[in-house]
């Protein structure tokens, strides 16, 4: 049986592989499994189908395939079409298994199906603490549990904030194991309207709780628990960021250098990195396939003697993907960065054994295998941002350097680097603005001169890492590096402050950017096949594009919304209009760039409000007919029944009863800020209850929002 359905699968791919009449796919047939693997994942996220419903399917293809085998070849050659379709079936059944089991709460090791509260918690801690403004952070392994008398071994991580003591230091590092009985709090989203889903994010992570401990709520212990490989790899990051930090002087250049080699970006400073995405050259400072492809290059040339001779072939294979896959593992392995080591290490086989493959078929491949072995690298923006550049490379990158010619070798480089740079932004565009909200309009100029100079720079810090055993070559070194880094730093201000260096508030849903890559692909294929007949096509995705953009605008101009944000410890709300938009809270939190663009700029995204009015010292607004109250401050309140409000929204630890309210007021309805004490608050909530009345916590349930 076993034989006949190995036979069976394979003889269903070849036949599936000669349905199409596309040439692409005739030279990347991994396509078609891409395909299928992916909807298959996408599926099993998005509708969450039992294991037992997922095992069912592949069961049934399976026998489908074993049965439609067994058929004479006149049958076989009449529904092999009926094979093709069971295969795709079933990967897209296997992607939805492996889906499933990616996610670290369908384990049946995970932590969270036996703790509870009180439960003794051993984890151990998988990095470095990295300091935050109020605490320690670690992200740590659950090691096991223990709870009346008995030991669980356990799976899954969980963010640790230490109390932010300089002698805390003393006790917790890399390995360490630490033991508390403290409740641990699942990690939830702030619910503020268009923000980060930072619930999901952490859950494909494996994380899913974190904790907050002070130096009396846990013990710990310097005895190893993480693998000797996991060990390496902290040493060598470790040692390496020591290099840098000791020889590079300067506040800013260290942590340029120490994200441009390894990844490392807890050092940045937030309006440096800001600077380098509204300059379109973010991919600098993001560990991506551009780092791997300098190092390939360097070998290469470093190694071509050994290509000459077929026997020494494949020791230079061995040696490039020894010294690849040391740097993207060291460096972080991003899904940008895996996705060129696995392309690279196709490329490399096929070197060595001196076969051409296509590069279609190798991104198809290489994205494939990625998926299998990380389902939910199919959310992550690096990942999409990389695959979509390259494909744009392989794409348009011969037709726009056929654009110009050049006899100068000098203008033919400069040219050819700047081809390369438009081919990238065309796929990468609709990505970007669809992620981030924004284009940056001067990416030509940036890319032209910041690659080649972070070029020097990698090499530099290669070469700072190789000569650190000699202090006087390694001091010489770093020094040069500083003054190069801080070149690309200042370049990168100048460009960043010229006027109109990029556009903000852009939006586009999911829907607007599907049809943006539709209108790129008819548009390419008409301009580089001369197909007249697409251009009604992509003219009618045109007009769909428009209308649909037209509908947004004019559902979110409706009528005014109020939205009361989740900003932990501070007032926070808007009041959105067209597009306008009226802050009404702390000004720590306008004023602040991260709090503004992490909690406050997504949701005017959302709604299109960009343009800001002044504010008000109001506590008292008559909004669409509605009357909003703002108690943010102690004071006499009027006499009952001389004003009515149909919203009260209590910041701080005010001193008032919710009933005391409500007599003055007539209010029915109140909603208590992120900056309210978590005790009032659940004083607060059983007044509400007591009385019948409609309350809100935003720390507790998100952020308010209300069409007035």
């Amino acid at each position: 049986m076993r034989p006949c359905l190995y036979r069976s699968i394979l003889f269903s791919y070849l036949l599936y592989m000669n349905l199409t009449y596309a040439p692409v796919w005739k030279e990347a047939p991994f396509i078609r499994l891409l395909v299928a693997l992916l909807t298959g994942i996408l599926l099993q996220w998005y509708t969450a189908a039992p294991l037992t419903l997922i095992l069912t399917a592949i069961s049934f293809f399976v026998l489908t395939l074993t049965g439609l085998s067994f058929l004479k070849v006149p049958l076989l050659l009449r529904y092999n079409w009926l094979k093709a379709v069971a295969l795709m079936m079933l990967i897209a059944a296997t992607g939805m298994l492996l889906t499933y089991f990616k996610n670290i709460t369908h384990q049946r090791n995970w932590f969270g199906h036996r703790y509870d509260k009180g439960t003794m918690v051993i984890a151990s801690l998988k990095e470095t603490p990295i300091e935050k403004n109020r605490s320690f952070k670690v992200l740590a392994d659950v090691y096991a549990l223990a709870d009346k008398g008995q030991l669980f071994k356990t799976k899954g991580e969980i963010i640790i904030y230490f109390q932010k003591d300089s002698s805390l230091l003393e006790q917790i590092s890399f390995g360490s194991t630490i033991l508390f009985n403290k409740t641990l709090q699942p990690i939830q989203n702030a619910g503020n309207p268009g923000s980060f889903d930072y619930k999901r994010y952490s859950l494909f992570q494996g994380i899913t709780h974190q904790v907050y401990l002070t130096g009396s709520d846990f013990s710990s212990t310097h005895g190893q628990l993480q693998p000797l490989f996991q060990q390496w790899l902290h040493q060598c990051r470790h040692k390496i960021l020591k290099i840098l930090k000791t020889h590079i002087p300067g506040k800013d250049e260290p942590a340029i250098a120490e994200a441009l080699l390894i990844g490392y970006r807890e050092d940045l400073d937030r309006d440096l990195v800001q600077q380098y995405s509204n300059t379109g050259v973010i991919h600098v400072i993001a560990i991506s396939g551009m780092h791997l492809a300098m190092i390939y290059g360097f070998l290469v040339i470093l190694l071509k003697p050994l290509q000459a001779k077929a026997h020494t072939k494949w020791i230079r294979g061995v040696i490039i993907l020894l010294v690849l896959w040391g740097f993207t593992l060291v460096s972080g392995a991003g899904a940008s960065i895996l996705r060129s080591a696995v392309m690279f290490s196709f490329i490399v086989a096929g070197e060595s054994f001196s076969r051409q493959v296509s590069v279609y078929h190798t991104l198809a491949a290489s994205a494939f295998f990625l998926l299998c072995a990380n389902p939910f690298f199919a959310w992550d923006v690096g990942f999409q941002l990389s695959y979509a550049a390259v494909l744009s490379i392989v794409i348009f990158l011969k037709p726009i350097t056929n654009w110009m010619y050049f006899k100068n070798k000098i203008p033919e480089a400069v040219w050819k680097m700047a081809a390369v740079t438009l081919s990238a932004q065309i796929l990468t565009t609709p990505l970007s603005i669809y992620h981030f909200h924004q284009l940056p309009n001067l990416f030509l100029l940036s890319n032209l001169v910041i690659v080649p100079l972070s070029g020097l720079t990698l090499y530099g810090e290669i070469f700072l890492c190789m000569v650190s055993f000699s202090s006087p070559v390694a001091q010489f070194t770093g020094n040069l590096l500083h003054y190069l880094i801080k070149a690309m730093n200042v370049f990168i201000s100048f460009v960043n402050n010229l006027p109109y260096a990029v556009t903000h508030n852009i939006r586009v849903d999911l829907v607007q950017t599907i049809l943006l890559y539709a209108l790129l692909v008819i548009l390419a294929v008409w301009l580089m096949k001369k197909k007249k007949g697409l251009l009604p096509y992509a003219l009618c995705i045109t007009l769909v594009f428009t209308t649909t953009r037209a509908i947004d605008i004019i559902l979110r101009y409706r009528q005014p919304i109020l939205v009361v944000y989740n900003v932990p410890q501070y007032r926070a709300l808007d009041i959105l209009k067209s597009n306008h938009y009226l802050f009404l809270g702390d000004p720590a939190v306008e004023n602040d760039h991260f709090l503004r663009n992490f909690h406050l700029r997504p949701t005017r995204h959302l709604f299109r409000a960009t343009k800001k009015q002044p504010a008000t010292a109001a506590d008292f607004l008559s909004v669409s007919g509605k009357n909003i109250l703002i108690l943010n401050s102690p004071g006499t309140l009027p006499a009952a029944g001389s004003r009515h409000a149909d919203i009260i929204i209590l910041s701080g630890n005010m001193p008032f009863r919710i009933q005391q309210l409500t007599e003055t007021f007539g209010c029915r309805q109140f909603i208590f800020d992120s900056s309210c004490p978590a005790w009032k608050t659940r004083q607060w909530k059983n007044e509400c209850d007591s009385l019948h009345l409609r309350r809100h916590s935003v720390s507790e349930e998100g952020a308010f929002v209300l069409n007035l």
